[in-house]
């Protein structure tokens, strides 16, 4: 959606300014962040609390600092871990309609192949993983990944593929494929 802001010429943010697409920040390299950021404010976060930080949000730039910043507003003095799990509770909660909206725009195949990609799968287009989860055939997968990656839910780097949005993927694993 934001790419077609500034790259469709008929929306008013035609070539506002530049793109710059962020990849995702080394965990040493967060962790001494938050800390310091932390520090400056007068306030402390343990090296577990940073580094269940990154983890949580899976390196990726934007929520890294979302989930620090939730979990700074939640902090007196120290962070905790416990602090940081309420947050990232709060921030799944606060994107919720929005994944759902997301999740209703995907067809039945789709949904399957991202379900066998949160649970791991490595051999998608095997026969028993295409069983297990429903998924109807090999040009199936292959729709379902290029819709997905069109979509910007996917990303598709040197054939890796992953999510583009961590706190969608931990939404679709713990509340809508736990059900």
């Amino acid at each position: 959606m934001m790419m077609e802001v500034f790259t469709d010429s008929s929306k008013p943010f035609y070539k506002f300014g530049n793109l710059m697409f962020l990849n995702k920040i080394e965990t040493p390299c967060l962790v001494e962040f938050f800390k310091s950021r932390f520090a400056d404010t007068g306030k402390n976060i343990s090296d577990e609390a940073s580094l269940l930080i990154a983890e949580l949000a899976d390196n990726h730039p934007y929520y890294s600092q979302q989930l620090a910043q939730l979990s700074w507003l939640r902090t007196k003095d120290v962070c905790t871990v416990e602090i940081v799990r309420e947050a990232h509770t709060a921030l799944v909660e606060q994107l919720s309609l929005l994944f759902v909206t997301i999740t209703e725009t995907l067809t039945t195949q789709q949904l399957s192949y991202l379900k066998a990609l949160i649970a791991g799968e490595k051999a998608i287009s095997s026969t028993e993983v295409m069983h297990r989860y429903q998924i109807s055939s090999t040009t199936s997968i292959s729709r379902s990944k290029a819709a997905l990656v069109k979509n910007d839910i996917l990303d598709n780097k040197a054939g890796e593929i992953s999510f583009q949005d961590p706190i969608y993927a931990y939404w679709l694993k713990t509340e809508y494929f736990a059900r």
